[in-house]
């Protein structure tokens, strides 16, 4: 069955953002919907928030709360932003002492937020079960001490399931660390993700390369996967190729010395193999320097800083 909008009705309209749809229709709760629309075609009025109340049935405080939604996101601005952001950083910095909520409280501020019984209702979708108390209780603490808006707890939630790591410590884990590293907006969060995932890969492309077993890279590591894959854009072949030439002159795995080599074939703008083997293949009378010299780069890891 097809479907079309109503000539009839046509003839009063108002518009909304594109976003609405696009960004938030699956994060914003109906709530905050209801609020946005009724706002939009409304907002002309003295006491747009009176209406909003009457028509959903919620107290001005909990319409407040679903407008902010949209402030937070861009959707609407407000005259006291400024100081709700304020707010919200001053309590990020003092939740280094302050305690999670007791079950009560939880159970309360859920009951009272249609924000939190959303992202209640939403975490128990993504993890397929109940919450525990515990979690409630983290739910609540991320939302008012850390002032991090749902969706970017059910971001944060969502990379998790992805990345099979269910342990709802490891998800106060990521939360808490985006809180303190100022990421509060669905926008930050995705570009974090996407930072993540593209981390993870490179990790994965280089432990297949040199055959490491399957475990957490140390930092270290983890930097010289990003450089390799991410900044460099080597692809396996490059990898396993720097691994060789590393195993053949130490006998060993040494990710500095393959660092090395590899940034000597980044800056000449080798991208594969074969593109080495052409340069080593030229007469020594029509070439300056090698692919990479084994004395140059023992003297560059005895420098390495």
């Amino acid at each position: 069955m097809n479907y079309s909008l109503n000539p009839n009705e046509l003839s009063s309209f108002f518009a909304l953002p594109s976003s609405v749809v696009e960004k938030h229709i699956k994060l914003a709760s109906e709530y905050q919907i209801k609020a946005l629309l009724i706002f939009v075609k409304n907002q002309s009025d003295e006491d747009v928030k009176s209406t909003i109340s009457k028509k959903l049935s919620l107290s001005e405080n909990e319409v407040e709360e679903c407008l902010d939604y949209w402030v937070q996101r861009g959707v609407l601005v407000s005259d006291n932003a400024k100081t709700k952001k304020e707010k919200v950083t001053n309590t990020v910095v003092e939740t280094v002492s302050t305690a999670k909520p007791t079950r009560e409280e939880a159970v309360k501020r859920i009951a009272d937020s249609g924000e939190l019984k959303f992202l209640s209702d939403v975490v128990q979708q993504k993890l397929s079960r109940p919450i525990t108390t515990a979690e409630m209780k983290t739910l609540v603490w991320l939302y008012d001490c850390y002032g991090l808006p749902v969706e970017v707890i059910v971001m944060a939630i969502e990379y998790a399931v992805n990345s099979e790591r269910l342990n709802f410590s490891y998800i106060e884990k990521v939360c808490v660390n985006w809180a303190k590293n100022d990421i509060t907006t669905l926008q930050q969060a995705e570009e974090k993700v996407n930072e993540l995932y593209l981390s993870k890969t490179a990790w994965n492309i280089v432990r297949s390369a040199f055959g490491i077993e399957k475990r957490k890279p140390s930092a270290a590591e983890q930097k010289y996967a990003d450089k390799w894959i991410n900044t460099f854009e080597f692809n396996k072949d490059m990898l396993v190729a720097a691994y060789d030439i590393c195993i053949n002159q130490t006998s060993k795995y040494n990710a500095k010395y393959i660092n090395t080599i590899l940034e000597s074939w980044h800056k000449e703008g080798y991208k594969k193999p074969s593109d080495i083997q052409a340069k080593q293949d030229k007469p020594k009378s029509n070439r300056k320097n090698t692919s990479y010299s084994i004395d140059d780069i023992k003297k560059k890891m005895n420098n390495f800083d």
